[in-house]
């Protein structure tokens, strides 16, 4: 797999399919929007990124130096909770291809903690950019809504399948999701657009900046964000949880070979994991390998992450917190249906965002 616009022999047939396309893409200025934006880009496609937050300060991918990927795209700041800003941003584009990740949460302690904002934010929002649709001249050829696995809620048996398993996600965020996943059937069905709906699990990979909540970004930050490195927090109610991780290039692929096919519209899907691991033993082999990188730099340091290990603690906010014990996807049906699998290597993967997070951590006034 290459994160350039060519792709392996086996996907090749996404190298010229997007260019000159036109293309939105909400909450691009997020982790999974931003790599989503870079690969379009680099495929020839004509994006357009939404996202309520556009300041050129922000830590994104669509703001590193280095990328030079903000000059490419046409940024337009609007909140997808604006009926009437995305009806504008859509009937004026004429896009061929619409992916929405924006989204207000994306973890479930800040979903708690504005549970109206999430709701708005992540049904409705997904609702507003259906209506757009449904009320242009000029119809897109596909519009994707990024969904979850939280969406299952808790799991019995060897893993969540599309269709037979019930969708009982209980916390603000699984619920606000689920609803907008449900709308995707709604709007489909009734109006016929061209939805196509992915259940997603933990994705990694670099340009996360996440890393007062997500595991790796907040591991990284404990790591090598100060002069001296602390050991990681696992949450004590953690130990037990069980979770899919994929590589963020890995998603990418994934999410375009769904555009591509035709047969996908109207569609659910689960995401293929590259690795389903326990949290604590996910978390184990992060120090590990960021062990394995700083002795590339500096042995004395890379001895004091491996002493340090992990630390436990309790969580610190209320029983409001609903966080599902495991969570596992069958992704056969994608499978089926693209060819998609994971290409990317586990280790060496998370080796390379492990780099990318030493780098951008040090030489944070540099930017990225």
């Amino acid at each position: 797999m290459t994160t350039s616009g060519r792709l392996t022999v086996e996907y090749e047939h996404l190298n010229e399919f997007f260019d000159a396309k036109n293309v939105l893409v909400t909450g691009g200025f997020g982790f999974v929007g931003g790599h989503v934006t870079k690969r379009l880009v680099d495929l020839g496609a004509n994006v357009t990124v939404v996202d309520i937050n556009t300041d050129p300060q922000r830590d994104s991918i669509m703001n590193c130096a280095s990328m030079d990927l903000r000059s490419k795209v046409l940024v337009q700041k609007a909140d997808v909770v604006d009926v009437n800003a995305m009806k504008e941003i859509i009937h004026e584009g004429r896009f061929h291809f619409i992916f929405h990740f924006a989204a207000y949460a994306t973890v479930i302690e800040k979903a708690v903690s504005a549970p109206y904002d999430t709701i708005m934010a992540n049904t409705m929002g997904w609702v507003n950019v259906l209506e757009a649709c449904r009320t242009a001249n000029h119809k897109p050829n596909m519009i994707f809504l990024s969904s979850t696995d939280k969406v299952y809620g808790e799991m019995e048996g060897d893993s969540y399948t599309e269709h037979l398993t019930p969708l009982r996600g209980i916390g603000v965020y699984d619920s606000a999701k689920l609803a907008a996943d449900v709308f995707s059937r709604t709007y489909h069905e009734a109006f016929g657009l061209p939805t196509v709906t992915l259940r997603m699990c933990n994705i990694y990979g670099p340009y996360d900046f996440n890393m007062g909540y997500r595991l790796l970004p907040k591991a990284m930050a404990n790591i090598f964000g100060n002069s001296e490195p602390t050991a990681p927090e696992l949450y004590f109610d953690a130990i037990e949880h069980h979770r899919d991780y994929l590589y963020v290039d890995d998603l990418v692929t994934a999410i375009l070979l769904l555009a591509h096919g035709k047969k996908c519209r109207g569609e659910v899907y689960n995401l293929s994991a590259g690795t389903y691991l326990p949290t604590p033993q996910m978390l184990k082999t992060i120090v590990e390998q960021a062990v394995q990188v700083e002795k590339e730099f500096d042995s004395d340091r890379a001895e004091k992450i491996l002493n340090n290990g992990i630390s436990i603690h309790v969580r610190s906010t209320g029983a409001t917190v609903h966080a599902i014990t495991k969570q596992h996807l069958n992704g056969s049906k994608i499978e089926d249906a693209t060819g998609f699998r994971s290409q990317a290597d586990f280790l060496s993967s998370l080796r390379e965002t492990i780099r990318f997070y030493r780098n951008y951590l040090k030489t944070k006034n540099e930017g990225c």
